[in-house]
Order: structure tokens, then sequence, then C-alpha cells
């Protein structure tokens, strides 16, 4: 059989089972069996398909029909235009999230910065903003320790290569940047903000610039509603968000403003409807300049606020 007919077949599969994309998926899948991009793909898609590469083929489309999301199967997603191992221990970090992450970076031009990065998972964000930012200090916590351990490893998975291709430069020395990153991110485990100031004395923050968060939200009547793909692989402790959504944001907002410099900017991602709540919150709290920002779809994704004084 032929790769561009083992490609169809499976397509027919997962249609079958009721996945919307499953001409993408069975195309990505089978790229991963064949460890090729498309590109290499779509060059040899006429060629005879290899035994091996049509047992494993068989495995992911397997996987896929019980609804395995796509990222877990072949253990890696893009993001921000780097890629991030992921698996059970960690939610797929989401397009979406790029907005917050495109916010910060616009913002913030100066790479002397120091940011916390809450509920990290993957540390898509943390990693992210490091390398794209060359924030000079970033901490990371979550209280989860297996997806810290994933994060540490998507911190350590080809930097070199990543520092090549992202990493800003400072003209004076090609040293790399990585080098500072290895040195200046710093993944804690712990609820919230527990293991944060011994972090900022270890990494020597008296307060941070920034905080960024892409925290639980889902409601608890909610949860039952999701798609199979979230409900039942990612990680529970990383989607609920008590009966309101709002738990974590609540405990953000009065405490954030104890480890931030006056002036410096919160970021928070936020599902499509808590906008209005979530920025009342934190100018309860003491926050100005409170704005939400819209994604690529017209929905609310990013609240950001300043510290007052």
């Amino acid at each position: 059989m032929r790769l561009r007919e083992l490609c169809q077949e499976g397509r027919r599969r997962l249609e079958a089972c009721g996945i919307e994309e499953a001409e993408l998926d069975s195309r990505l899948l089978l790229c991963g069996a064949l460890h090729m991009d498309t590109g290499a793909y779509l060059a040899h898609m006429e060629d005879d398909a290899l035994p091996e590469v049509t047992a494993l083929y068989e495995r992911y489309l397997s996987e896929r029909e019980r609804r395995r999301p796509l990222q877990y199967i072949l253990g890696y997603t893009e993001f921000m235009g780097l890629r991030f191992r992921v698996d059970e221990r960690v939610l797929i970090p989401r397009q979406d999230t790029e907005l917050l992450c495109e916010l910060v970076l616009s913002e913030h031009k100066d790479r002397d910065c120091s940011l916390l990065d809450l509920c990290t998972g993957s540390g898509a964000i943390a990693v992210s903003l490091a390398l794209l930012g060359g924030y000079s200090r970033v901490t990371a916590t979550d209280i989860s320790e297996p997806a810290l351990e994933l994060a540490r490893e998507n911190l350590r998975l080809d930097l070199e290569e990543r520092d090549l291709k992202a990493a800003p430069r400072t003209g004076a020395d090609s040293v790399s940047a990585t080098a500072c990153i290895k040195q200046d991110i710093s993944f804690v485990c712990g609820d919230l903000f527990g293991p944060v100031r011994e972090a900022m004395r270890a990494q020597g923050i008296e307060a941070y610039d920034i905080i960024v968060s892409n925290p639980p939200y889902i409601r608890e009547q909610e949860l039952g509603e999701l798609e199979p793909e979230v409900r039942l692989f990612e990680p529970r402790n990383a989607l609920w968000g008590s009966e309101d959504g709002l738990i974590f944001y609540r405990r953000i907002a009065s405490e954030a403003g104890s480890y931030m410099r006056a002036g410096g900017r919160l970021y928070l991602e936020i599902g499509f409807d808590q906008g209005r709540e979530v920025s009342e919150l934190l100018r309860k709290h003491g926050f100005i300049n409170v704005s939400v920002h819209r994604d690529y779809s017209g929905h609310d994704r990013v609240v950001s606020a300043e510290a007052g004084l």
C-alpha cells in the first residue's frame, strides 16, 4: 500500500469516530510514524509504506480512535514557534495562550525583567518568554511535581538549537543566552505563591516586574461537557476552577500585589465569559489600568492590569 492510500484509510477510520479534523490528524499521525514533516511526506506520498511504518501508524490510529489527543500520541506540540513535549502530566498548550505571551513580549522590551509564571504546567509560557524575551530572571510554579519534571525537561531539550533560532543576541558575545536561561529560570513546586518567597531569595528578586498565569478556570458543571480528548485525558487539576471557575483568580488578585513592584504588570488568561468578573476582582484589590484583550476569534482571552502603589 502506498503512503497516500494509508493516509486515506486513516482518514476514513477517524471520520467514523466523529473526529472533526480527521484528514489533518491522519496526515500528522502518518508524518509522526514516518519521522517526516508534511513537505517531506508530500514528496514521498506515492512511495510504498514499509511494514514498520504501517505498524506504528496503526498504533497511532488506534489511540486516536479512542480520542487520545493527537499531541499526547505524538509526544509534542508547537507553541510560540517552539516545540514542547507533552503527555498526560500536563495540559496541552493552546494557540489561544500565545496571545498572553505576545502581549508580554510587545509591552516589555527590557531584558532586565523578573517574571513569575503561576500554574506553569508544561512550562510553555515560562520557557517561551525566557527564550523569546530574554528576561533575566524567571520563576515558574506548579502544584504538580510530575508537571514540573516535564517543564524542566522542556527547558533542557534541544535548548542549544532553540537558542540559535529564537533567543535574542546581545551582539557582543554569542555565549549563549542558553547559559543565562539555565541559571535564571527556576521551577519550584507549590500551591500558587506558596514557594515564591524562597525562590525570590534564591534568585535575588525583590519584587517581580511581570506576573503571568493561565490558571484552571473551567466551572464544575462544565467539566462533563468538555470534548472527550480533554475530559478523559488532560489532568483535571489543570482544568477545575471551582463551582464558578474563579477560585484561582480570587487568590491571585488578593496576593499578587505583595510580590510585584509598583507599576508591574499582571497578565491572566481567562475563559471567554470571565473578563468582567476577573477585571472587577483585580480592581477590588488595588490593580489599575485593567484591560481585557480578545483573541483572534473575537473572544475575551487575557486580562492585564498594573499593580498600584
